[in-house]
């Protein structure tokens, strides 16, 4: 997932978390809400997403889908050959080193991701520049001789050894620190009250034990990655509040709900002035000191009930919420069977790199009189006309490496490198099972077999040689598929009985015969759409776009309105 991917997920996840508050915040326990700002975290800094059958944008792609006229693959006409050839996909071309090197790639980065980063640095000074200077200012604390402070502490022993210092910077309790806490009093602080000095101390040690001020931190990163939306700010600042409520309700369960008085009127007291302190503290008064003087006089001892229902919501907003679309395996009710016709690969089915020499003689189109050359497979990566960088950025944007389609079939390989087929379109998918091919041999095959000399077999054998992953696939008609996978992309090289119309595209290319015809480089369009790659905004252009320039260049293709 990219990060503008991640951001807007998570955005409708806090969108809902933030409404759930806004009607339960006084209702529900307040571990609810961290709860869900921990789930609102992961999205925004993990780019791993939970597809579920009950998500929200599940419910959306299938109320979009009765709203949009199923879109099928139309098969172009004349565009078989007379006997049988060999056709594979040309590996990586010449061209494509000169993009990897350093230079280019310094030359090529978006002017989106510099605004990105300048902002990321702005939002992270933001955070660290006043911690720092406070911290300067937290030194000058001196310890704190008071006996009952000392016996309370040793009362309430930590596994981290916590410092109860006194500062007369500073006008409300707080505390620092995540590995050596620190906890600040105010001097004008009234040391006589003890009552209200336990519920102060037990108020920072719960911030200690919980390790909110590592909270901070983390939610801050958040914000930094995401400084662009307006929703993880928010986000910030209501988990901030809820950090503080949480200690709070768990302060009223200790004391008794007969403390609930004594305690809001001890923040009232305590109100500290507005000058700003650092976000990377636990104070006693931070948050919104109304809310959480109305939260603590609601608070109410925490029934079955109350438990059963505060489980059932989290988990239902996570559930609904948090997860991403359910990525259609299995065909429709009512719809046959679309891989029933692909055969599953048997003991029996040898790998071409054993059949020894294999036909490599090109055939033209029968009705076309294509020449040969004109039929070879054609690489659209690098060239000027096309924006097809853009087109692989979108692609390595989403959830695939790969995106594959001819006449019979179309092709998914996943981020895990797992290979789905569907033969509708997309309509419904199918995980397929392949075989590891020995890399070493099927090196020694390409050199034997590949008819194309003009793409870059050292490349190729260089990835091979690398640990590149090879797969093999193969199909009842006879068509096989080899899958060349490492931390480079996939590259797919195609073996199959007759010169079919086909489209791929993978994260360092893209490819199609001039046998294509105008259906079916619009059903592949289709396809990026269907599989969230692109906007069908963004593929009617590009698709319009090429095919101007595919009917200027190539006087085959196959143009069928």
């Amino acid at each position: 997932m990219s990060l503008l991917q991640m951001s807007i997920s998570a955005s409708v996840f806090i969108f809902a978390v933030i409404s759930l508050r806004s009607l339960l915040i006084h209702k529900l326990p307040k571990m609810t809400f961290m709860f869900l700002w921990g789930v609102a975290l992961i999205q925004l800094l993990v780019p791993v997403s939970v597809q579920s059958r009950f998500s929200v944008f599940t419910a959306a792609e299938h109320v979009s889908r009765m709203f949009t006229a199923p879109k099928l693959i139309s098969t172009p006409e004349s565009s078989t050959f007379n006997n049988g050839t060999t056709v594979i996909m040309p590996p990586i071309t010449e061209h494509l080193t000169a993009p990897m090197m350093p230079l280019k790639m310094a030359s090529q980065i978006s002017p989106f991701v510099w605004v990105w980063l300048v902002g990321f640095m702005l939002c992270a000074l933001f955070f660290i520049i006043p911690h720092l200077r406070y911290r300067k200012i937290y030194k000058m604390a001196v310890p704190i001789r008071n006996d009952f402070i000392r016996k309370w502490q040793h009362s309430n022993l930590l596994w981290r050894d916590v410092q109860i210092k006194q500062l007369d910077h500073i006008s409300t309790p707080l505390t620092y620190g995540i590995f050596q806490p620190v906890v600040l009093l105010p001097k004008n602080l009234d040391y006589d009250d003890e009552k209200q000095l336990a519920l102060i101390l037990t108020h920072e040690f719960t911030h200690i034990k919980r390790f909110d001020t590592l909270q901070k931190w983390v939610l801050a990163t958040g914000v930094c990655f995401h400084w662009f939306n307006p929703f993880v700010w928010i986000m910030y600042i209501l988990a901030n509040r809820d950090i503080e409520l949480f200690c709070d309700e768990t302060v009223i369960r200790k004391f008794g709900e007969n403390t609930k008085s004594a305690y809001a009127r001890a923040l009232v007291r305590l109100e500290e002035k507005k000058i700003g302190l650092s976000p990377m503290i636990s104070s006693f008064s931070k948050s919104s000191t109304e809310e959480r003087i109305i939260s603590i006089m609601k608070t109410k001892k925490i029934t079955i009930a109350t438990m059963l229902l505060a489980i059932g919501l989290a988990a239902s907003v996570v559930v609904i919420f948090a997860t991403s679309a359910l990525d259609k395996m299995e065909p429709s009710a009512g719809v046959d069977n679309p891989i029933a016709e692909i055969a599953e690969p048997s003991a029996e089915a040898v790998p071409a790199l054993s059949h020894g020499p294999i036909t490599t003689e090109i055939v033209p189109a029968l009705s076309q009189g294509a020449a040969t050359t004109d039929l070879m497979p054609h690489d659209l990566t690098f060239n000027k006309k096309y924006d097809v960088p853009k087109l692989i950025d979108s692609l390595m944007a989403s959830k695939y490496r790969a995106v594959y389609m001819d006449n019979e079939i179309s092709l998914r390989v996943m981020m895990d490198n797992t290979i789905q087929i569907s033969k509708d379109n997309g309509a419904a998918w199918k995980k397929q099972d392949t075989d590891e091919v020995d890399a070493k041999e099927f090196a020694k095959w390409l050199l034997i077999n590949d008819p194309n000399p003009g793409y870059s077999i050292e490349e190729v054998q260089t990835r091979l040689a690398n640990g590149a992953e090879v797969k093999h696939l193969v199909f009842e008609n006879v068509k096989e598929m080899y899958f060349i996978i490492d931390g480079n992309g996939v590259q797919i090289e195609l073996v199959q009985p007759e010169k079919i119309a086909s489209v791929l595209i993978d994260g360092q290319r893209m490819m199609i015969t001039s046998a294509i015809s105008a259906q079916r480089l619009k059903s592949f369009y289709d396809l990026l759409v269907s599989s969230h790659i692109l906007s069908e905004t963004h593929a009617e252009q590009d698709y319009s776009e090429r095919m101007k320039v595919l009917e200027k260049n190539l006087p085959n293709f196959i143009v069928t309105k």
